[in-house]
């Protein structure tokens, strides 16, 4: 418990700094709300794949979106690249573990405050949406995405310490993200004649209880893989160097 108040203590200190940035929050949780709204209709009936594609960045963007230049990963050297303010606060007397678990404090938060409000203003907004989902199956479908970002937003809270990136690094990040939307494309355009969005509304509908619980099993498994992952940089990388 001491570990996660004194975490808690190192993400008020910089969603005070950033707290101008929850604007920028704001206005893409609308953008995309209204985005979600427009298109709803022609994606329930033809699986347009392009809204699934906007889903996912919404996802990534709304994950770094509140954070301040200085906190945001970058170029530190030749080949590090970290959040400059992560890489200060471990100059400080500060255990490396409540360092790392304060890196994924606001990203999460901004997640759990951006999706709901995006999902429950697109259902009150889309009657086709409404036709499709229940109130009560609806939550399930919040949770489901939730988690889903937790799972993989996770990415940037757990890079924050910092990475030793090459050249072949770059190539190789360019083509997992490829090969992630062409994968995503197969198996839901494809295999299951539907829309990743519209699968989980499936699942949020036939399978509503037990959605939410291994939506919340799976987002704890990988955020504990992520956060083990950012300790390991962290205790690996040379700083100083």
């Amino acid at each position: 418990m001491d570990t996660i108040r004194k975490a808690f203590w190192l993400a008020k200190l910089e969603m005070v700094v950033s707290r101008k940035h929850y604007l920028n929050l704001v206005l893409i949780t609308g953008i995309y709300t209204f985005f979600f709204q427009l298109t709803m209709p022609a994606y329930l009936e033809e699986n347009i794949f392009v809204f699934d594609v906007f889903l996912i960045i919404y996802l990534m963007t709304i994950t770094f979106s509140t954070k301040p230049k200085g906190f945001q990963y970058q170029k530190m050297d030749d080949e590090l690249y970290a959040s400059p303010y992560a890489v200060m606060l471990n100059q400080l007397p500060i255990r490396r573990n409540v360092l790392v678990l304060s890196r994924f404090i606001l990203p999460y938060f901004a997640i759990f405050a951006s999706i709901p409000t995006a999902l429950t203003a697109t259902y009150i907004f889309s009657p086709e949406l409404q036709d499709a989902i229940g109130p009560l199956q609806l939550i399930s479908l919040i949770v489901i995405w939730i988690c889903f970002s937790f799972s993989l937003g996770g990415i940037f809270p757990a890079s924050e310490p910092g990475d030793e990136i090459k050249r072949f690094t770059f190539v190789w990040s360019f083509a997992s993200i490829i090969i992630f939307f062409v994968s995503l494309y197969l198996i839901f355009q494809v295999w299951l004649d539907t829309g990743f969005f519209k699968w989980t509304i499936y699942l949020a509908n036939e399978y509503t209880i037990l959605s939410i619980i291994v939506s919340i099993l799976t987002a704890s498994v990988v955020t504990w893989y992520w956060y083990r992952h950012a300790l390991k940089q962290i205790k690996k990388i040379d700083y100083l160097q």
